[in-house]
């Protein structure tokens, strides 16, 4: 059965670590016959979140921009990679617009009690990120913010590759494996 990956990419380099982290799960969910997209936040005209309280109606959200596109994949593929590199310990402002406007996936879940996944499987959130620094704390913040986001569309957390100290300029040997881990979860992602 063939399934859908979507890839959303939080960074403002397309063709950095996380892209190439990214592009590796996503090459690894296409050899193993899944059907895979790729959205680039940055290139996308997505407003944040202006706590109009509309989401709260349990209609969706007010605003009308590229944020739609999203609204319509996360109810219909079976996997979110969701990457972005880490700025000041926490995800992209990209990434953070996208997930606050997620809101009513929230309201969904915890105030409508909706279950959207009932009679099919739930979907599966895979978590990307590289960091300059070698802190063995840089990821904690984001992770929670992944988690959460996570939980608030009703996936399950799939687990994460985190590729920290980036700026060592031995970086290679590392990035090659953490390439590798990206790839096999990609494979993985559907099981």
């Amino acid at each position: 059965m063939v399934r859908k990956v979507l890839g959303i990419l939080g960074s403002p380099c397309i063709e950095g670590n996380t892209a190439a982290l990214l592009d590796a799960a996503l090459d690894g969910a296409a050899k193993a016959g899944h059907a895979v997209e790729r959205m680039n936040l940055a290139r996308m005209n997505i407003h944040p979140c202006d706590a109009c309280g509309e989401c709260d109606s349990g209609t969706g959200c007010a605003q009308h921009d590229d944020m739609g596109r999203i609204f319509q994949n996360v109810r219909e593929v079976d996997a979110i990679v969701l990457a972005s590199p880490i700025f000041f310990m926490g995800v992209t402002a990209q990434t953070k617009a996208m997930i606050d406007r997620c809101q009513c996936y929230w309201y969904e879940k915890y105030v409508l009690q909706k279950k959207p996944y009932e009679g099919r499987r739930r979907p599966k959130g895979l978590f990307i990120s590289c960091a300059g620094s070698s802190k063995p704390i840089v990821f904690d913040p984001a992770r929670h913010v992944v988690k959460s986001f996570f939980a608030a569309i009703d996936y399950e957390y799939a687990g994460e590759i985190l590729l920290g100290n980036t700026d060592d300029p031995d970086l290679n040997a590392r990035k090659e494996i953490a390439l590798e881990e990206a790839r096999a979860a990609g494979r993985r992602i559907c099981q």
